[in-house]
């Protein structure tokens, strides 16, 4: 792995390690980026580099916006969906950049992402 997305990796579980809810004694958003970070390398072990940051980032930071702030309707669900897709698209993108990654990169992320 190279330095770059070591550092986007590290940034991205940093912002996940604040979520306060836990599991095994681990935050949960946390240990979700790395399952998804290790299913995605069994089933596609040549990922592109934007497809291993967004399996990474999709749920950066994800109980800052609970289901519970919509209506429990199909519509409020996918208002809730829209809104995190935005959400953490941007969160990652922030911290992407902070990582060193230009624009391309960060646009195709947080289209992976959305």
């Amino acid at each position: 792995m190279d330095d770059r997305l070591q550092r986007a990796f590290e940034l991205l579980d940093a912002a996940n390690t604040e979520d306060p809810r836990q599991q095994d004694g681990q935050p949960v958003e946390l240990l979700y980026a790395q399952r998804m970070t290790d299913w995605l390398g069994r089933l596609y072990p040549d990922a592109s580099e934007p497809l291993r940051l967004a399996a990474r980032a999709q749920h950066i930071r994800r109980w800052t916006i609970p289901r519970g702030r919509y209506p429990m309707t199909r519509a409020g669900y996918l208002q809730w969906r829209t809104e995190l897709g935005r959400f953490h698209a941007q969160t990652a993108g922030r911290l992407l950049s902070e990582a060193g990654y230009d624009d391309a990169i960060i646009k195709r992320v947080g289209a992976l992402i959305r």
